[in-house]
């Protein structure tokens, strides 16, 4: 099976580090990392991971670049380098617990970014979604906003049918009261 090439983007984001730092020791340990290019791109097989891993992990302890190179090469070995740091350090300097092994703490890597990859998709189609309903708010709003005032136009034009209709029957039993006693009592006959 083809193993998986890994980008120095790819290589930060599985160490959580910075990529201008993975990319400084990319180019001062280059001879003790395997890679490949293709154009100006450099592609490195997985076994890089833990090799990048153990130049980051020395480097924040500070050690210089001839240790890492030892324990690159297999020259010396961690706890080699860790005796000679105590014997040359008045400082008591508590060690890192022991990490997993080196091929689990890959897998967990890259386990770990496609799951942060599929989170962040996750994420922005939660935003696309949020955003659909925040414009529909928006319209459902604008609609109701139309509505209400619509309502209150219909309301006032009930308002003046009433008046107009309360004023035509206040004249009518005006006329009726102007009316004679006669013409009453001849309507009431024409009945």
């Amino acid at each position: 099976m083809k193993e998986e090439k890994i980008r120095i983007a790819e290589m930060a984001a599985l160490l959580s580090l910075p990529e201008d730092l993975i990319r400084q020791y990319a180019d001062e340990y280059d001879e003790y990392l395997a890679y490949t290019t293709i154009g100006k791109v450099r592609l490195y097989d997985q076994s890089a991971v833990r090799k990048f891993r153990v130049i980051a992990d020395l480097s924040a302890q500070g050690l210089s670049r001839a240790p890492i190179i030892s324990v690159l090469k297999g020259g010396r070995s961690l706890g080699d380098i860790a005796a000679s740091m105590d014997e040359s350090s008045e400082k008591s300097v508590s060690s890192p617990p022991p990490s997993p092994s080196p091929e689990l703490g890959d897998e967990a890597l890259i386990s770990l970014r496609r799951t942060s990859d599929a989170v962040t998709r996750i994420d922005q189609k939660i935003g696309v979604v949020r955003d659909g309903m925040t414009a529909d708010t928006e319209r459902i709003i604008r609609e109701i906003s139309l509505l209400r005032e619509e309502v209150e136009s219909q309301r006032r034009d009930l308002r003046t049918l009433w008046s107009q209709i309360r004023e035509l029957e206040e004249d009518l039993r005006e006329r009726e009261l102007r009316k004679s006693w006669l013409e009453r009592l001849a309507g009431r006959l024409s009945r």
